[in-house]
C-alpha cells in the first residue's frame, strides 16, 4: 500500500471517530454552552450541561461528564453535590431551578429546560 493511500485511510478514520465522539460528548451534555452572566465555571458548564441531557442526572452522570474524560483521578462524589449548590445560587436570579430526585440524583424541570433552550438560541441568532 502505498503512503498516500495508508495517510487517506488514517485520515478517514480519525474523522469517523471524531465523529463518534462528537455523538457521545453531545449524549452527556458536554456541548452546552451556558451564557456568559450566569459566570459557570467550565466544570459548572459540565455539570449543567449534563442536567440538560437528562432527565435525571444521577451523581454517577455527573462525575461522568465532569472528570471521566480527562484521565485524571476523581474527588469524592459529594463534590456533584456542591457543583449543584454553586450552579443553583448562580441560577436563582434567571428563575432556574435544580430539583433534587433523593436518593437518585438531580434535574431540571421541563420548563426551566424549555427556557434555556429559547434563551439560547435567542443568543445563537
Amino acid at each position: 500500500m502505498d503512503v498516500d493511500a495508508r495517510i487517506e485511510g488514517l485520515q478517514a478514520e480519525v474523522d469517523r471517530l471524531q465523529g463518534r465522539v462528537d455523538q457521545l460528548e453531545a449524549a452527556m451534555g458536554m456541548t452546552i454552552a451556558a451564557p456568559l452572566e450566569w459566570r459557570l465555571t467550565p466544570a459548572e458548564q459540565r455539570v449543567f450541561g449534563v442536567l440538560m441531557a437528562r432527565e435525571l442526572a444521577t451523581k454517577d452522570a455527573v462525575m461522568a461528564g465532569v472528570y471521566r474524560d480527562a484521565g485524571r483521578d476523581e474527588p469524592e462524589i459529594k463534590i456533584v453535590g456542591v457543583f449543584v449548590c454553586k450552579i443553583r445560587a448562580k441560577l436563582k436570579r434567571f428563575e432556574i431551578p435544580i430539583e433534587t430526585v433523593w436518593g437518585q440524583g438531580y434535574r431540571l424541570p421541563a420548563a426551566a429546560k424549555a427556557r434555556v433552550r429559547e434563551r439560547l438560541a435567542l443568543e445563537a441568532a
